[in-house]
């Protein structure tokens, strides 16, 4: 039957025969068209070429040190997809029917990945594939949809922290900065290549597509058999992709991520396949940059987390990396296969050698310094918003953490002061870290008057974590608790910051708060990760470090240190305000719209180069770039304003533009 359709006659009818089918039932509005339609890649900027320079930006790695770090693996599968189909996965084609006829460049090309904001890393022993920063590979992993376990692609740290400036037509790198990443477009682009070439499988003499991507995942051993399992395996991991829930009320866009939602969507939701436990993205922020931040007391933008292992194991696990929340209780159930030992080197290259009082210098990650090719920065002016820096922000961003400072140069700065070691109580005991940490100063959300969307999703989100009996008198269907049972530490009042932290044992709930629920779930996670490895107590301590696992919520928003504030618009947690201009003048000034992904840099203003646009039907502007809308909850650019007017939101008088000039040049001298 096969050589049948060799025969060139019989081939060119069955040709003719399959346009005509397609093409009438896309024009009948079949499901065939529906499907076509959802195939679609979403429109990206252009790739534009520039060299990446070799900057001296300050930040104490060296260049061994920043290669590890970009592709330093963390057990991620973020894309579910095998590191060889995505090798050899083309290019989504845009017009209706193309998809069946294009020869496309590869969807791992350099240039096309660069359009959804990741920067190009060249081919070396720790990126063999010369994938671009962020990417990793992992061996073994199991991938949802397909049977047997194959080798994993997913993204490191330093995906959604490596930012890039874009100035006189060169790329400048900034280590641990805020990316310019589009993860939900990225999202989008993949699963309309994957869908493209799984319905090119499908269709007789048209299946190039698929034809060329089968060649290259198998290699030599393509066989008509091999060919049939991959068919399959790729219809299958489609279904998979397909019936994950997609909810999205606020767009993330360029340079802003749901992580917190994302994250308990995938450990509470998609892994133990609750469905209940989903929330739609709501509540987008910066990727926010993270030197100086191994030494905080408390990270992310709502101060929610302590603990460096728990937090960076839950970012982990929220990416993807494989956890098991299915199998039986004490056979294996919280097993995951993040590599903690990878996630405490990552730490460690953060938080550099020694802590930082020991000897009142930072020999980790530092904050990046103002390039010279930015412009000269007037030593005057920097004087003179050094005071008004003193006067309307050190009170709760806390001294400047200057270059001085931060070097070692200036140990008797009162910066030093605001080192304190954790202290909680488990039961009656008193318990005391060793290292001194940095307090962050918590500012509520009635003083600060910023967008409340993000702090809102550990303070407010529940998370159902109980079973159902059976003979339940709601009728469904029993099942068995995720099994939470293990201390973490929190406030022993909820709604005072100044509050005792005490220990308390989190249990499976129907309502369990958010916070709680992360912490217990990672920290289970971690304990049978040491179980399966049988790690010494030596190294477990040195893995896990003294600090506890604890966790608060609804406190308001960190007023973190502002050493490398200049490189990391937009501002405010939520990306809202483009400038720093914007952000310390008149706040009815601020932009209403704008767009975000593109890299230029405005030096003047010190922020994202600013693009207004009045389109009010599009979620991206029609050459890709995302519009950033402040309408729209959870994109508020009100709050943490300089005006004269009291209210909510004013955290200082008007300053006037000599003012606004002398504190833009000191911010960018830290």
């Amino acid at each position: 039957m096969a050589t049948i359709f060799r025969h060139p006659r019989v081939r060119q009818v069955l040709w003719f025969v399959t346009i005509i089918v397609i093409i009438a039932s896309v024009s009948a509005g079949s499901k065939l068209s529906v499907l076509l339609e959802a195939l679609r890649p979403p429109v990206l900027p252009k790739h534009v070429e520039m060299e990446i320079t070799d900057w001296q930006s300050g930040q104490n790695w060296t260049d061994e040190t920043m290669k590890e770090f970009h592709h330093k693996s963390q057990g991620s599968r973020t894309l579910n997809i095998p590191l060889a189909w995505f090798m050899a996965l083309e290019q989504p084609s845009h017009g209706v029917l193309s998809f069946l006829f294009a020869t496309n460049e590869k969807f791992s090309h350099a240039n096309y990945l660069s359009r959804f904001g990741f920067i190009p890393s060249a081919e070396s022993k720790l990126n063999p594939y010369g994938l671009p920063i962020g990417f990793a590979w992992d061996e073994y992993q199991t991938i949802a949809g397909i049977a047997d376990a194959k080798t994993a692609v997913g993204f490191t740290c330093a995906a959604c922290h490596t930012g890039q400036l874009v100035h006189d037509n060169k790329r400048y790198l900034v280590q641990g900065g805020q990316a310019m990443i589009d993860l939900g477009q990225l999202t989008s682009g993949l699963e309309a290549a994957l869908g493209q070439t799984a319905l090119a499988s499908q269709i007789p003499l048209l299946d190039g597509r698929f034809e060329r991507f089968a060649r290259a995942v198998l290699k030599g051993g393509y066989s008509d058999s091999g060919v049939a399992t991959l068919k399959q395996d790729l219809t299958n991991l489609v279904a998979v992709l397909s019936a994950q829930p997609k909810g999205v009320d606020v767009i993330e866009g360029f340079s802003r991520l749901d992580a917190l939602n994302r994250i308990g969507n995938q450990v509470f939701s998609v892994d133990p396949g609750l469905a209940e436990n989903y929330v739609n993205i709501n509540a987008p922020v910066n990727y926010p940059p993270i030197w100086t931040s191994s030494w905080f007391d408390w990270v992310q933008y709502d101060g929610s987390i302590m603990q460096p292992l728990i937090r960076n194991t839950g970012e982990a696990m929220g990416t993807a990396a494989h956890t098991n929340l299915t199998a039986p209780l004490n056979e294996g159930r919280f097993n995951t296969a993040t590599p903690l030992r990878n996630l405490r080197w990552i730490e460690n290259t953060l938080a550099g050698e020694a802590p930082p009082l020991q000897n009142r210098v930072f020999t980790g990650l530092r904050a990046p310094k103002w390039p010279d090719a930015f412009g000269t920065l007037d030593k005057d002016m920097v004087a003179e918003g050094e005071a008004l820096y003193a006067q309307h922000c050190q009170k709760c961003h806390l001294p400047a953490l200057t270059e001085l400072v931060e070097s070692g140069k200036d140990p008797d700065s009162p910066f030093w002061q605001h080192f304190k070691p954790i202290q909680w109580w488990d039961g009656d005991e008193l318990l005391s870290t060793k290292e001194n940490v940095l307090q962050m100063n918590m500012v509520h959300q009635t003083y600060i008057g910023t967008d409340p969307g993000q702090g809102n999703v550990l303070a407010k989100r529940k998370i159902n974590t109980a079973g159902i009996a059976e003979n339940n008198t709601a009728g469904m269907p029993p099942r068995a608790g995720i099994g939470i049972d293990v201390k973490v530490c929190g406030r022993k009042s909820s709604i005072d910051p100044n509050s005792p932290l005490v220990t308390t044992t989190v249990t499976d709930n129907p309502l369990l708060a958010y916070p709680l629920a992360l912490g217990a779930l990672v920290q289970l996670g971690i304990d049978q990760w040491f179980i399966s490895d049988r790690t010494s107590e030596q190294e477990r301590s040195l893995i896990e470090g003294e600090r506890p696992n604890c966790l608060q919520a609804g406190l308001g928003y960190k007023a973190r240190p502002l050493n490398g504030i200049w490189a990391t618009a937009p501002f405010l947690h939520n990306g809202s305000v483009p400038t720093l201009r914007h952000l310390l003048g008149n706040p009815d000034e601020r932009p209403k719209s704008f767009l975000l992904g593109d890299a230029t840099f405005d030096t003047l203003n010190v922020g994202v180069t600013t693009t207004v646009t009045q389109d009010e039907r599009r979620a991206y502007s029609r050459d890709g770039y995302f519009i950033m809308r402040t309408e729209v909850p959870g994109n508020s650019n009100r709050g943490h304003e300089f005006k004269q007017a009291l209210g909510d939101g004013r955290i200082g008088p008007a300053l006037s533009d000599i003012e606004i000039a002398a504190l833009l040049e000191f911010l960018k001298s830290i």
